[in-house]
């Protein structure tokens, strides 16, 4: 969240500089629609400020809206990506899928349309071409931590059930120890009461054939 603020404070300046700085009216810049053209380089797509805007309109959205704007955004962006695959709206699909806080997010799809994006020759222009590298970049490291995570529940819940079955083992050899230990004592026992018996039946015999 922290980087990604960051991202915002530096699409907000290089949106400014595209656009010339502020107005000196001081009325605030319209907001930017989704680029329906298709151009085929960087060079010959006009209105680059616009594009810019549309960025960091779409990443402070998903980033500080709530959940009904949230999914608003990404639907909205989602179909004019689909509608009209231009250069800007791929990107600011791949933008609103790397962006993380909303039910949309998915960082291996955003890393693929980065990865498209950017493979294209002269596709992007320069500060385009940084934010797509910028939010790669995060993107690839977002994954290789959720893959560290991932191993280490694995390997925690492979150690649990480890535990688990040594612990039953160990149940089960206490239980088998005690049942022996039991069946030992009623032999014991099966054992006293005959010696008992036949100290008894001696002892009578004994007193009925030496009679006081």
């Amino acid at each position: 969240m922290v980087k990604h603020a960051a991202l915002l404070a530096v699409v907000a300046l290089t949106g400014c500089s595209a656009f010339g700085g502020g107005s000196s009216s001081g009325q605030p810049a319209k907001s930017a629609k989704p680029v329906t053209q298709a151009p085929t380089t960087a060079s010959t797509r006009p209105l680059a400020g616009e594009g810019l805007a549309l960025y960091l309109r779409t990443l402070r959205d998903l980033l500080e809206g709530d959940a009904v704007l949230k999914a608003d955004v990404f639907r909205n962006v989602a179909a004019a990506a689909d509608a009209a695959p231009t250069t800007t709206n791929r990107l600011n699909l791949a933008l609103a899928l790397a962006t993380p806080g909303h039910p949309s997010s998915n960082p291996l799809e955003a890393q693929r349309l980065l990865n498209e994006v950017l493979a294209k020759d002269n596709a992007l222009l320069p500060d385009e071409r940084v934010l797509a590298l910028v939010e790669l970049k995060d993107v690839e490291q977002r994954l290789i931590l959720d893959a560290e995570a991932a191993r280490l529940q694995r390997a925690a819940q492979v150690a649990s059930t480890q535990r688990n079955d040594q612990n039953a083992q160990r149940l089960q050899t206490a239980l088998d120890e005690n049942r022996q230990l039991r069946q030992q004592l009623d032999e014991a026992r099966a054992k006293l009461d005959a010696i008992t018996n036949i100290e008894r039946s001696i002892r009578e015999r004994e007193s009925g054939t030496n009679p006081k």
